[in-house]
């Protein structure tokens, strides 16, 4: 009986593996044939991957995932946080990380707004198939074909903004050899760069002739990564957790601006995608505090917590250098939420976070304690709409205000 069942499951996967070849006949990208190579060298392994999933739990029928993801990224305090890794010094985080997330978000979705088992309202599929499900009690786009493609409706047409991020959260188990596409096209929809992960344990990345390949530097590539990526320009950067995968200073343009951003999930394993954030900006500051203010939503915090997430260090490592060049300058830190959760928890929270962020520049970046006031405001201070996913993430903040 055993032996049936795996013979069935193996029989399984082969087909599998044949209607993911077939898809990828007909929307081939640029690292498809790296794929092959490495899913041939896989293969090698087909047996025990069998066995495994056999002892796996599965998927139940409610749209929920067995022993997959992590808590929820989000809550009524700050941006999303389902980061790999988020402990450790702020100021140890390597200088190449330097991701910061653009300030006016265009779309956000953590698909909660939408039922379990449905295709998302707010994307367009454009090949295979995909369900929102859930883990843990946080909600994700799953791909439960071999091969699929999805894009954001993003409420503006024509080419992307000169300066924007994104952002998002991704689980996928192994095998799982290029399973994570994330291109930009542009005109006639033809490819203008495209980041794949993993190829042969590392992200590669293509614009044109051009293409590098980064290995990940953390524990293993199967599991949870938030992935990011940064335009300024003609320039873009990619970034896997704390590690900057790829670093181009200036895209082929042969097809002209960027205007769509497809995601392409591709591996039998069904992966996943959640806490999806697009947004314009940041333009780089001459003066940080020009105007007096600077608002930012690249410090970070674990769910419900006010510790501040190791990822925050490139804001952080502006302000203390601004301090340096400034230093009779005294800042008041002001926390902000959204309006989910209950207003007295918020502000509470919201009060704590400020002053951890305090915390983190005297005693790791050095800037003396009493340079700093702090407070929060909870939600009662919204600079968007709470009504909208978008808004939400615009209200979650934190302000530096000169004294």
């Amino acid at each position: 009986m055993i032996r049936l069942l795996r013979l069935t499951a193996l029989l399984a996967t082969t087909l599998g593996l044949t209607v993911c070849l077939v898809s990828s006949v007909v929307q081939a990208g640029p690292f498809d044939k790296l794929k092959k190579k490495v899913e041939k060298k896989a293969g090698e392994k087909t047996d025990k991957a069998t066995d495994d999933a056999l002892n796996k739990a599965s998927d139940t029928d409610d749209g929920t995932v067995s022993g997959k993801g992590k808590e929820a990224g989000k809550e009524s305090g700050q941006a999303p946080s389902g980061k790999t890794g988020s402990g450790g010094k702020v100021s140890s985080v390597s200088t190449k990380f330097d991701y910061v997330p653009g300030d006016n978000v265009m779309f956000f979705d953590d698909f909660t707004q939408d039922e379990l088992g449905e295709f998302p309202a707010r994307w367009r599929l454009n090949g295979g198939t995909f369900e929102v499900a859930e883990s843990e009690g946080e909600r994700w786009l799953r791909c439960v074909s071999p091969d699929g493609y999805v894009r954001m409706k993003l409420p503006t047409a024509g080419a992307l903004p000169e300066f924007w991020t994104l952002e998002f959260d991704f689980f996928g188990e192994e095998p799982l050899a290029s399973a994570l596409s994330v291109r930009a096209l542009g005109g006639g929809e033809s490819v203008v760069w495209e980041g794949v992960f993993p190829v042969g344990g590392a992200l590669a990345f293509r614009t044109g002739e051009i293409i590098s390949s980064t290995p990940y530097e953390g524990a293993g590539v199967g599991g949870h990564h938030h992935v990011m990526f940064m335009a300024r320009g003609t320039a873009v950067k990619a970034y896997m957790d704390r590690q900057r995968m790829a670093n181009v200073p200036e895209i082929a343009s042969a097809h002209g601006k960027p205007s769509i951003l497809e995601f392409r999930l591709w591996a039998t394993t069904k992966p996943m995608i959640t806490n999806v954030r697009f947004a314009e900006g940041c333009r780089p500051p001459k003066d940080m505090l020009a105007e007096g203010k600077l608002v930012t939503y690249g410090i970070l915090f674990d769910t419900g917590s006010d510790v501040v997430q190791a990822e925050s260090a490139p804001v952080l490592r502006q302000i203390s250098a601004y301090l340096d060049a400034n230093p009779d300058v005294k800042l008041q830190i002001v926390g902000h939420t959204d309006n989910v959760g209950a207003a007295a928890s918020n502000l509470d929270l919201s009060k704590r976070r400020a002053a951890s962020v305090a915390r983190v520049l005297s005693s790791e970046f050095k800037i003396v304690a009493d340079r700093f006031k702090t407070d929060g405001k909870g939600d009662t201070q919204a600079v968007a709409s709470n009504s909208k996913p978008e808004g939400r993430a615009m209200n979650r903040r934190v302000e530096f205000i000169k004294l």
